[in-house]
């Protein structure tokens, strides 16, 4: 999609890079920092942070070539796959077994704390694997517990960014919006009820112009940007 929405999206990815290097200055320099949701590093300076940091530990499911071309420019990026949500192997027992959702349990990660973590476009989208494996596994899931678990997913993946690091850096959408002729049709908010203090940046994303997703309407995504959510209320 960003082949085809290069120019759409050029104001996002430049708010994303002119982001995420005005929150790695605030971090000391030299330490470790750690990207999750690293993806194709589109949104991500990755050689801005290997010149900061002293290790750069990118963080996802599954590396793709270009990920791992970009990573071999810089000594010291290393590649981790790995789940963040800690949920997804339980999910799949408790599914075939016919049990309760499981609570999810986030990994540790080796090595002392990081100085600064980055979650790189991803506590909207970790619910949406599992929810998905629950429709076709568990197809009569209440829609409560189906919420309650999306929501646990999505309030635990911010608290194991403060765990993990000193300095927890996320920017996320928070909403998604459906256009048609530049009007607003349908909002859906994307935190799945998360509450989260107000955005440090926020910014429009126009992720799939028409006929992209939609051959009338538009969508937009809102996107907020934290600099550090393991800080006190104020900081």
């Amino acid at each position: 999609r960003h082949r085809r929405q290069r120019r759409a999206w050029a104001p996002h990815v430049d708010a994303c890079r002119r982001f995420v290097q005005e929150a790695a200055e605030r971090a000391p320099r030299g330490g470790r920092a750690l990207v999750a949701g690293a993806g194709l590093l589109i949104e991500g300076p990755l050689a801005a942070l290997a010149e900061r940091f002293g290790e750069v530990v990118l963080i996802d499911m599954v590396h793709t070539r270009t990920t791992r071309r970009q990573a071999r420019r810089h000594p010291n990026v290393r590649l981790l796959a790995l789940d963040v949500t800690g949920a997804l192997a339980t999910l799949d027992a408790a599914l075939s077994g016919g049990v309760p959702l499981p609570s999810p349990t986030p990994p540790d990660l080796p090595g002392e704390r990081f100085a600064f973590a980055l979650s790189c476009n991803l506590l909207s989208q970790l619910p949406l694997l599992p929810l998905d494996a629950i429709d076709r596994k568990a197809p009569n899931t209440p829609e409560a517990e189906r919420e309650r678990f999306a929501r646990t997913l999505a309030g635990s993946h911010r608290s194991w960014l403060a765990r993990v690091a000193e300095q927890a850096t996320l920017f996320t959408d928070t909403e998604s919006l459906w256009l048609e002729n530049g009007t607003i049709e349908e909002r859906e908010d994307s935190l799945w009820g998360l509450d989260l203090p107000p955005p440090d940046r926020a910014w429009d994303w126009d992720i799939a112009p028409a006929p992209e997703e939609d051959r009338r309407r538009s969508l937009r995504h809102r996107v907020g940007a934290w600099f550090n959510l393991a800080a006190p209320a104020g900081t």
